[in-house]
């Protein structure tokens, strides 16, 4: 007991520290993902604006980009459009050599159904650009034929995510759309400063992971219905399954593991219509293994201290508790545990007026009420065991004399009270499971019907008593002839049934012969009298398509009343010429 009191002191010391560290952590761990989020927020924020200024200088230059478009498209109409056009005539090479005339990077022809059948960019050769989106599909849908000529300002490749301004041209009674494309790095570059397109495409990135340590990188992704697809080619895409749900507002944070967290945010270009593109992701990434390990250093510390306050803590308790307190503690529990064993002599010390002397009076208390109690409760169980004996010799009787009356009942509902063999309900039910049981193993069953000759003469010359003797004497002549699986009933009056398993009707007929012979061969007596008795049988068999026994009795009969009728004492089976 002494050294489970000892690990509860301990358990409860070292608990109370692990609980103080813990919050320490979790508080630290708090403000620091709060100040993270709070650097992350601010990050967005500055990628958001720089992209605005991105989005106004591309709309600064937005009509000389138009015009370039425009007198490209026209010229590349004049030159495509002039004869009949075929595709097969324009491979990959010409086309480039007519982008480079016209001062584009790439040159498409795009049939109605939006299917690319000429280009200088090959991985676009055969690409079908209604399956980027349902709403560029519309957009093209309704471009075909309407002499319109548009240009996008900013879009992104869907095949290699490069940023791009696209410019398309549909002519009046043509089945094509006319589309050429610049790349937005190499237009930016041309007319302003190369210098200033490094800067907005990777010195702004550089620069935010150089002023805060735990940003290690931030991304920007054009998003359209395949990938996430790359500003800085540094930067590798994302699937959409890679790509969470991003929120229209705000940002997400996704923990990739442990010291790795993703923030997300979305941004759309002012006064840009994306076709192929649906919005602006931006992601940033922060690792927090450094300041984990910050507060990893800070936890261990603390617990050293907080250890280091309770090992002393824990040894000032421990000599008072042991002094004044768990000497008593073992004496009552040394009193408890002899109580448990059924000794209750114990007297302890009641005299000091604490919780500890209040328990040991409480323990004196229930003592002398345990050695009372107990005394009755052996007196008790020894008057319960001999009740239980008597009552249990009464339940006895009372159970074989309820199961002799059972087994009587069952006989009487079941058998002839005159001869003792099978009534026709028991015969009944015996039947039917003989059928079923023919049924499984495709076996004969048949049946015997059997009639005393003449009995009315015997009743009225002899009286009733001897007409009931002759019934009984008749069923012990016929059940030693018959199988333990034979079923011998009383069918009415004078008329008598068996049931023949496994037996076809021909067995069946030598069977009733062999009965009838007994029968008329057997003597009965009667007072002074000495008289014999004939019979006439009547067989049949089970038909396998019938489900119960009674036409097989019904056949049975008419064999029997032909037998009455051919003058009596004999046998007549149902299948012989005469019924067939």
């Amino acid at each position: 007991m002494k050294k489970l009191l000892n690990l509860l002191i301990t358990l409860s010391v070292l608990g109370l520290g692990c609980t103080l560290s813990a919050s320490l952590y979790w508080m630290a761990e708090s403000e620091f993902q709060k100040h993270i989020k709070e650097q992350a927020e601010n990050v967005h924020f500055q990628v958001q604006q720089r992209f605005r200024v991105f989005d106004e200088l591309l709309s600064s230059d937005e009509k000389q980009v138009q015009e370039h478009a425009r007198r490209a498209l026209i010229r590349m109409s004049d030159v495509l459009m002039h004869e009949k056009f075929d595709p097969k005539d324009w491979s990959p090479e010409r086309l480039d050599k007519l982008a480079k005339q016209l001062g584009v990077d790439s040159v498409y022809v795009i049939n109605s159904e939006t299917a690319v059948v000429a280009t200088n960019f090959i991985p676009d050769l055969g690409f079908k650009l209604d399956t980027i989106s349902d709403s560029f599909k519309d957009y093209l849908h309704n471009l075909f034929n309407s002499g319109r000529l548009e240009v996008d300002r900013i879009n992104v490749s869907s095949k290699t995510g490069i940023i791009k301004i696209y410019a398309y041209y549909a002519p009046v009674n043509s089945d094509y759309i006319l589309e050429v494309s610049y790349d937005v790095k190499n237009y930016l570059s041309r007319n302003r400063s190369s210098r200033y397109v490094d800067f907005m495409f990777g010195d702004f990135f550089t620069e935010m992971t150089k002023t805060n340590p735990l940003l290690d990188q931030v991304d920007i992704y054009l998003v359209n219905n395949y990938a996430a697809f790359p500003f800085l080619h540094t930067t590798p895409g994302l699937s959409l399954s890679e790509l969470p749900e991003i929120p229209e507002h705000g940002i997400m944070t996704v923990n990739k593991d442990k010291d790795i967290i993703h923030y997300y945010s979305r941004a759309d270009f002012n006064r840009t219509e994306l076709h192929s593109a649906d919005y602006l992701a931006i992601r940033s990434t922060f690792n927090l293994e450094y300041m984990y390990h910050l507060m990893n250093k800070f936890v261990i510390l603390s617990l050293i201290v907080i250890a280091t306050i309770l090992i002393i803590a824990y040894l000032l308790i421990s000599q008072l508790f042991n002094k004044w307190i768990m000497s008593r503690i073992f004496r009552i529990i040394a009193a408890l545990e002899r109580s448990a064993d059924g000794d209750y002599r114990d007297i302890l010390d009641s005299d000091r007026m604490d919780e500890l002397g209040l328990i040991a009076q409480h323990v004196n208390s229930m003592n002398s009420r345990l050695a009372a109690r107990d005394k009755e409760i052996k007196e008790s169980r020894l008057q319960l065991e001999y009740r239980v004996k008597e009552r249990t010799s009464e339940l006895q009787l009372e159970i074989e004399a309820r199961k002799v009356a059972e087994e009587k009942l069952i006989k009487q509902a079941e058998t002839d009270p005159l001869t003792g063999i099978l009534n026709r309900r028991a015969f009944a039910a015996r039947a039917n499971k003989e059928i079923e049981r023919a049924k499984r193993y495709n076996r004969p069953i048949s049946a015997i019907l059997l009639d005393l000759d003449h009995f009315k003469q015997v009743n009225d010359k002899f009286g009733h008593q001897c007409g009931d003797k002759v019934l009984v004497e008749l069923a012990e002549i016929i059940s030693p002839c018959l199988r333990t699986i034979d079923c011998l009933s009383r069918h009415g009056g004078e008329e008598f049934l068996i049931l023949l398993p496994e037996t076809d009707e021909l067995e069946a007929s030598q069977i009733a012969e062999r009965l009838r012979k007994r029968i008329e061969d057997h003597d009965i007596h009667y007072e002074t009298e000495i008289f014999r008795v004939t019979s006439s049988f009547g067989v049949a068999s089970w038909d396998k398509e019938e489900h119960e026994i009674h036409p097989t009795i019904h056949r049975a009969d008419q064999a029997l009343y032909m037998a009455k009728h051919k003058g009596r004492n004999q046998v007549i089976s149902y299948s012989t010429e005469s019924f067939i």
